[in-house]
């Protein structure tokens, strides 16, 4: 090192072969990072692409992104918040990283600088559509080019609405972290590092071990619970489509305009009926709060905290657990990917 820089104290010498990267190999130290901490950083990798094709197509002599890259950058996404959302996010913890690294002069995005989404309110099915949604999806006939779609589709969406997971979720989850016979699945490294174990009924067990046996015979030793092919699983399109699918042939005259069920709309459904469940019972909210924010895989409070104003009898309870959050509570964007 002191043949490449000999008049520079030894201390800083690391830092000026890192000011001699490229903004290219800047962002794959900092995915690399990411991901030896324990991140999976697939679709924040996209938007570091993105961000590092940018700069050196625009900017090709800039090394680290300042305010003025950055906020032009993210002015070329505007029309698109749920990703310019995610994509914030990504930009704020590479800056961090870069002044973690001994950069100077990194342009940090300030919190809160982007504004509340308004995402369409979550819909909660009664128990008649949830009855004869099911009902669609049980008529799924065989199909040569979606090989055992007829035996997925009944148990995939069927573990939504017992679960409350999130669609990437189930359709990744791996044959590996299903233990039906101690009724339980593992949901491993799903939103960040985090990973949780949920137990399951007897029922839903039951179920999927029929499920688990037919899928076999189609697919023998497969890597995944709900299988494309042999060690593949199906797209992020895959439970959307099927799902509206499944509900335009359960309700055929269903009027979109008032209001536009989605396959995500399980996971709400899932904390709403909990919540009023627990209403009508009597049962003590907070000693069960903490169980379902663990079981939702929420990284906050707050976010479960969000359900309670569909709940009319827990209105004055949400209203004073949200007092500390100065009207922050999210509105729980889609997490698909």
């Amino acid at each position: 090192m002191e043949k490449d820089f000999p008049n520079v104290p030894f201390l800083f010498q690391e830092v000026l072969m890192n000011n001699c990267k490229s903004i290219d190999i800047l962002a794959e130290d900092f995915l690399a990072y990411k991901r030896g901490i324990g991140y999976q950083y697939i679709t924040s990798e996209i938007y570091m692409n993105g961000f590092v094709k940018y700069i050196l197509l625009n900017y090709p002599n800039v090394k680290i992104p300042n305010k003025d890259v950055i906020r032009t950058y993210l002015d070329t996404k505007k029309d698109y918040p749920g990703a310019l959302y995610g994509l914030t996010a990504v930009l704020r913890e590479f800056s961090r990283y870069l002044l973690n690294q001994g950069y100077e002069n990194v342009y940090v995005i300030p919190p809160k600088r982007m504004p509340k989404l308004c995402p369409e309110p979550p819909y909660f099915f009664t128990e008649d559509e949830i009855f004869l949604f099911l009902i669609a999806c049980d008529s799924v006939k065989t199909n040569r080019s979606f090989k055992g779609r007829e035996c997925v589709l009944p148990a995939l969406f069927r573990i939504l609405y017992c679960c409350g997971l999130r669609c990437k979720e189930v359709r990744k989850l791996l044959c590996s972290d299903v233990h039906l016979s101690e009724n339980y699945i593992d949901i491993l490294q799903s939103k960040g590092a985090k990973s949780r174990r949920l137990f399951i009924s007897w029922e839903l067990s039951d179920y999927l071990e029929g499920y688990n046996q037919k899928i076999e015979n189609v697919f023998p030793g497969r890597t995944y619970f709900f299988p494309r092919s042999q060690t593949d699983y199906y797209t992020a399109g895959f439970i959307s489509e099927n799902f509206k699918r499944h509900w335009r042939q359960a309700f055929p005259d269903w009027d979109c305009g008032i209001s536009r069920p989605r396959a995500y709309d399980f996971r709400h459904h899932f904390v709403w009926a909990n919540l009023n469940r627990w209403a009508k019972e009597g049962t003590d909210m907070n000693a069960m709060l903490p169980y379902l924010v663990r079981y939702m895989g929420h990284q906050h409070l707050s976010c479960t905290l969000y359900y309670f104003r569909f709940v009319p009898e827990f209105f004055p309870v949400f209203t004073k657990l949200s007092e500390s959050l100065e009207d922050i509570l999210p509105e729980v964007p889609h997490e698909e990917e």
